[in-house]
């Protein structure tokens, strides 16, 4: 080879070489450790960004309705709204947790379709991966005049739905517990939630307050079945 030669190449390799630039090791590895702690913070806005666009959403679809004032015997829940489609219910009975979205409400004849979940090792995540969860989809419906009302059913639970227009239903508390004053500890209790996530929803958060009546003041998602803190007077 040249000495031509080799001085161009030489000259190359340096020119390369300033095009690239140089780390320390220090810095990689302050680098590294804030990319690590970024990520975590970047989940957590994300999940903040999420639930608040979800909330949103489900106060604009309420506001744009008219629910009349059910009366304190009425099984409704949530004071007699409707719950829209796509939103999750929550449901729990002792320490066996469960949730339901329903979907397409009333599109097919007065019926429902929903997917459902639940778990009875006293968690309330709802991971379909997870091998504690169990999950499906359901269809119940249509209403027909004079029959039995439409229910929601799906592992331990059944819970009694009807229709609230397009995309839109009603939900109820059980129409017959046993006993009738709901002092058992497994009593089918109800949240509504304004979330559509399952990644955002854990059913044992003490911010969900599970009821059985009307007029409980219900049960927090943290709190174990026994503390359940009034019943419903029969007549």
């Amino acid at each position: 080879m040249s000495n031509q030669l080799r001085s161009a190449l030489k000259l190359l390799a340096m020119r390369f070489r300033g095009l690239v630039p140089r780390y320390s090791l220090r810095a990689l590895l302050v680098g590294v450790a804030l990319t690590a702690a970024l990520i975590p913070i970047g989940q957590i806005g994300w999940r903040r960004f999420a639930r608040y666009s979800e909330v949103r959403q489900y106060a604009t679809l309420q506001a744009s309705r008219t629910w009349p004032v059910a009366s304190l015997q009425s099984f409704v829940i949530d004071e007699g709204r409707g719950v829209p489609d796509d939103f999750a219910i929550l449901v729990r009975q002792g320490n066996t947790f469960g949730c339901f979205i329903p979907r397409n409400q009333f599109k097919r004849g007065e019926s429902v379709e929903y997917d459902w979940y639940y778990r009875t090792d006293g968690l309330g995540r709802f991971d379909p991966s997870d091998p504690q969860v169990q999950s499906g989809r359901g269809f119940a419906g249509p209403y027909v005049f004079g029959s039995e009302s439409v229910m929601i059913t799906f592992g331990p639970f059944t819970i009694p739905w009807s229709g609230g227009g397009p995309g839109w239903g009603f939900i109820y508390f059980d129409y017959n517990p046993d006993p009738p004053d709901r002092s058992a500890p497994d009593v089918l209790r109800i949240c509504s939630t304004d979330i559509k996530s399952l990644t955002l929803i854990d059913g044992r958060d003490g911010h969900w307050i599970y009821k059985s009546h009307r007029e409980d003041r219900g049960l927090a998602g943290n709190q174990p079945a026994n503390m359940q803190n009034t019943s419903r007077k029969t007549d």
